[in-house]
């Protein structure tokens, strides 16, 4: 679903490099009519999962299946899963938005039974974050999910993955 979103935006095409493709939420706009926005880091967005594995799309095959450079991804463990969350923030939107959003980072969480409770994606092409899955990262009327992306290309390329794959 996330891919066939993010096809889909590629094709309207790409005017400005913004943060995320987040979606605002208009059932709090009352509240927030006449003040600026805040930024906020997000904490715990996924409370109920155990696991986090970052997947690198690396390719494509000839049907359009991604390629991924670890089949099972690289497994987080606890300090650098807190690292990733400390790095999300929801910030005010800008003006315009980019439609450029192609990720190629997955952040998949999992619960006990190994089951994906939900995702943050991330673009480095065009430096993007999406997310499904959590309502701590949904946001609010004239906001938008967005990441210290140095501090997470710093994660990524620790775990041993490519940060600019596919951007060109």
């Amino acid at each position: 679903m996330l891919f066939l979103l993010a096809a889909a935006l590629a094709v309207a095409g790409c005017e400005r490099k913004v943060d995320t493709i987040a979606q605002p939420d208009s059932s709090n706009a009352t509240a927030s009519i006449g003040q600026p926005f805040k930024d906020r880091r997000v904490t715990n967005p996924f409370p109920q999962a155990t696991q986090l594995r970052l997947f690198v799309e690396v390719g494509y095959t000839e049907t359009g299946k991604p390629i991924l450079s670890k089949a099972k991804g690289v497994q987080l463990n606890a300090t650098q899963r807190k690292a990733f969350e400390e790095s999300l923030v929801i910030i005010a939107a800008p003006e315009e938005e980019s439609a450029c959003f192609m990720p190629h980072h997955f952040f998949r969480y999992y619960d006990a039974r190994g089951k994906e409770v939900g995702d943050v994606a991330v673009c480095f092409c065009c430096y993007g974050v999406g997310a499904s899955g959590s309502k701590a990262l949904e946001p609010p009327d004239g906001a938008m999910l967005s990441a210290d992306y140095q501090s997470v290309k710093a994660l990524v390329a620790a775990l041993g993955e490519p940060t600019d794959v596919l951007c060109d």
